[in-house]
């Protein structure tokens, strides 16, 4: 993230400066632009600001037409080979029929004949092209003003200037003021408001900043001064391709020991300016006193983006005595940045034996030897790299916006600096929301993102084939950690060789270590993920391990230290299971609930739970409905005294989560009116939304979600799709108690599938209009539905399913007083295999084979009783 200055033999610059306007122009004189050019060019061409040769700064004043202006442009790109910078100063016209082009007045300008005044689109093209033919670095720098101001001395606002820059790929321009405000040239001021800022920060300098001012940082502080005045400015910078990092101008008011001739030969390498760093005080302080011990070899080291670069420099400017308050070492101090071959620092050590070596590497360079110290750099705290996107974009407030931001960058400063760079021209909610809805959260920023994914790649390179291998596995795994047997079970490799691999990563810096369990920096795992295929067919191993794993601890107990450990992976891969529609994800997720009830995490056991029942509803599997109800049915009686009141207090918090998600999820539909959203993944996403809302215990607001989804599965004509959504919605409104309800939507689920031959689905949603009527008191009703799903089932062959079937015929049958068809049917459920773990609803079935004696006493005849 060093930058450099731009080659002043290399680089041209071509002032326009119109300060006096024709008589009939009807547009007021402007005797501070010509200081503003005679100022500028000082600075320009002064040795400590620049260096730029007067041959290399051209000049055009009043006179000059718009092709003058042109040609001067022209053969300025033709005479670069570095850097293109342009000023203008003068009036800004607006086309009365085309409001948002903006034209720079000339001699002879006026508001009526806009073919007088020179189109900005005319530089704009010129710097395009210079960028893309050339590959220049260009910097528009614009202090417009015109005639018809509010106030004396006002200047014009350049309207729609930064769209118009926005099509400009590797540049930056630099405007005096935003779109819908005025800028200023005072009465009696030597300069303009802009412009005279814009000197005297560059003649004065930041005292903080590194050893040059690129655009960037000048905005920052020029957005400061101006928008603290009485008439105030709020100059605007847009830039493409990290324009705001190119730099013409020194900083004065950096210290530097003894700094070296632009194009002088300096015996050694130079080490990189140090930079502004944010929140690594204490590291610093840790490596000024691991220093202090003297000479050797002390490696910095951590992920590509991390900031080593800045942080070594930083150290080195302390050390060499170049920075105030810190004296010189008493040993020589040299450093390499971004070493990859271990020999390079031996034959530095062994040119400098009584030197101390400090060496940036992604790598912690082991084949150093045992004596090298080594220092690992984690990315920023949170907090600092929120401070450092609100210093770099000027922004006061938006505190949610910025550390959603840092978080989705993983605090990388490599990737925090693009993100607050676009942040002064861009509103925090709109490149938030631009980060989530990316598969990458630099996507949109082609550049960028190309820059930080190539940092990756450098280290992604230098793996080997299996490292490769565990990398991408590893990139499946929905949770936020992992440890070795489980990235083991995603990459198909014996734990002991994917430890080994594992730990080669961490060394790469592409994964990170914490008590024997691993992580994905977040913004490095966006460049590593596989296709869905691949990772759901990784998951199904992950799955199968963890139900092993779960097991081996419910039966042995010895592995309860994992379990503890593991409850944030295991609820990840029970959510991404159901998301997967993984055959038995029912089943995981309720063994994942036991295993948050047997820890007393109560509450997210409850939600384990209810998103198992909600899913096996979904699918009309009642088994799985079954195996759900048991573990909720273990849950009702352990609710903690405090679990009530917790729950409230969560719940709106909740609820402004899955609404926001609601929205989000229709801005995305709006948004694609030339390509309208497809009716059935909307359908899916609000199915998936009623069932967070369930879990969070928003009914109603399930059910509408769900309506929303069925609504958009008959616009489809997706009759399949539409039945499924009916057993959800009938699943819902008997969990909210409406049963007359759930009973007629699933019984229209149940034509609907009867139509489409799914004589399982069918029997699923008949069981389901069953156990409504039961519940809801209409027995007869209950009855047909409950024997039309054993006849459906019985034809089906389905064990499992039939089970679940008699046994609930039995007990509408038991309900109706039929109790020796009550007991057949409950014979019959004998017969098949049963899940141990499946818990009932309604009367027992053992109730009804063994009834208790005040139901025999309740009896009229003895022949009556099972």
């Amino acid at each position: 993230m060093t930058v450099r200055l731009s080659a002043r033999t290399s680089s041209r610059a071509v002032l326009i400066g119109v300060h006096a306007y024709a008589e009939q122009a009807g547009l007021s004189p402007l005797p501070a632009v010509r200081r503003n050019i005679s100022a500028l060019r000082e600075v320009l061409c002064d040795e400590v600001g620049w260096g730029l040769s007067s041959a290399s700064c051209r000049v055009l004043g009043p006179e000059a037409t718009g092709g003058d202006v042109m040609r001067a442009i022209d053969e300025a790109v033709h005479a670069a080979s570095d850097t293109l910078f342009v000023y203008y100063a003068g009036h800004g016209l607006l086309h009365p029929d085309r409001p948002t082009e903006l034209h720079l007045a000339l001699h002879d300008s006026n508001e009526q004949q806009m073919w007088r005044a020179l189109p900005y689109a005319y530089i704009r093209d010129e710097v395009r092209a210079a960028h893309r033919q050339r590959q220049l670095k260009c910097a528009v720098v614009l202090d417009c003003c015109f005639s018809g101001a509010a106030v004396e001395g006002g200047m014009s606002h350049p309207e729609a200037l930064l769209k118009q820059a926005a099509d400009i790929d590797g540049v930056c321009v630099l405007t005096s003021s935003a779109a819908t405000e005025l800028a200023y040239a005072p009465p009696g001021e030597e300069l303009t408001a802009f412009t005279g800022a814009l000197v005297d920060l560059v003649r004065t300098g930041v005292p903080e900043a590194g050893p040059v001012l690129d655009f960037g940082t000048l905005h920052a502080r020029l957005h400061q001064r101006l928008s603290a005045r009485q008439h105030p400015q709020h100059p605007q910078l847009g830039t493409h391709n990290s324009g705001e990092r190119i730099a013409v101008f020194r900083n004065r008011a950096y210290v530097e020991h003894a700094r070296a001739e632009e194009h002088g030969n300096a015996a050694a390498p130079q080490p990189p300016p140090a930079e502004r760093l944010f929140g690594r005080d204490r590291e610093l302080r840790e490596l000024a006193e691991d220093a202090a011990r003297g000479p050797g070899l002390l490696v910095i080291h951590g992920p590509p983006g991390v900031g080593k670069s800045a942080l070594a420099a930083e150290l080195h400017q302390r050390l060499t005595g170049r920075r105030p308050g810190h004296p010189e070492a008493a040993f020589p101090v040299v450093l390499l940045d971004e070493v990859t071959d271990v020999a390079e620092v031996a034959r530095a050590a062994g040119a400098a034996p009584d030197a101390l070596v400090v060496v940036t590497s992604r790598a912690s360079l082991t084949e150093a030897g045992p004596d090298a110290r080594r220092y690992p750099l984690a990315p920023l705290a949170l907090e600092d790299a929120v401070e450092m996107m609100r210093y770099l974009s000027g922004l006061t407030g938006h505190d949610a916006e910025l550390t959603a931001m840092a978080r989705m960058l993983s605090c990388f400063p490599l990737a925090l600096y693009p993100v607050a760079a676009r942040l002064r021209r861009t509103p925090p909610d709109l490149m938030l929301d631009a980060m989530r809805e990316s598969d990458r959260p630099l996507q949109h920023l082609r550049w960028d993102d190309d820059r930080v994914r190539a940092a990756y790649t450098m280290s992604y390179e230098a793996l080997d084939e299996r490292q490769r291998h565990v990398l991408h596995a590893c990139v499946s795994h929905p949770g936020p950690d992992f440890d070795r047997h489980s990235a083991a079970a995603l990459s198909r490799m014996p734990p002991g060789i994917c430890g080994l691999m594992l730990e080669e990563l961490v060394d790469a810096g592409l994964l990170q270590r914490s008590d024997g369990r691993y992580a994905f920096h977040a913004l490095y795992r966006s460049y590593s993920q596989t296709s869905a295929q691949e990772q759901a067919l990784c998951r199904t191993w992950l799955y199968l391990h963890l139900r092993r794993r779960l097991k081996a601890t419910r039966e042995g107990g010895a592995d309860r230290v994992w379990r503890v450990a593991a409850l944030p992976e295991l609820r990840a891969a029970a959510r991404a299971a159901r998301q997967d529609r993984w055959t038995v994800a029912t089943e995981l997720s309720c063994e994942v609930a036991d295993a948050l009830r047997e820890e007393r995490c109560l509450d997210e056991a409850r939600e384990e739970a209810e998103a198992a029942y909600r899913y096996a509803a979904g699918r009309a599997d009642g088994r799985g409905i079954a195996r759900a109800r048991g573990c909720l049915a273990l849950l009702g009686g352990e609710l903690g005294p405090g679990d009530q009141r917790q729950r409230t207090r969560e719940l709106a918090g909740v609820r402004q989560e899955v609404t926001a998600e609601l929205r989000r999820a229709a801005r995305t539909a709006r948004q694609g009116t030339k390509d309208p959203a497809d009716p059935v993944d909307l359908g899916h996403r609000l199915m998936n939304l009623a069932e967070r809302a369930l879990i969070a215990g928003l009914v109603e607001d399930a059910m509408r979600f769900q309506a929303e989804a069925h609504t958009c599965f008959e616009d489809a004509g997706d009759e399949k799709l539409l039945a499924e959504c009916l057993v959800g919605q009938a699943a819902l409104h008997t969990f909210a108690g409406r049963f007359p309800a759930a009973a007629t939507l699933a019984d229209q689920a149940a034509e609907l599938l009867t139509a489409h031959s799914d004589k399982e689905g069918a029997a699923h949603a008949h069981a389901s209009a069953a156990e409504a009527l039961r519940k809801a008191g209409d027995l007869p009703a209950a009855a047909r539905h409950a024997h039309r799903a054993v006849a459906l089932f019985e034809a089906a062959g389905d064990s499992a399913s039939l089970n679940y079937a008699y046994r609930l015929a039995a007990k509408v049958e038991w309900a109706r007083q039929n109790h020796p068809l009550a007991r057949q049917l409950l014979d019959k459920a004998r017969a098949l295999p049963r899940d141990a773990g499946a818990a009932e609803e309604g009367p027992s079935t053992q109730a009804i084979a063994h009834p208790s004696r005040a139901l025999r006493a309740s009896q009229r005849t003895p022949a009556e009783a099972p």
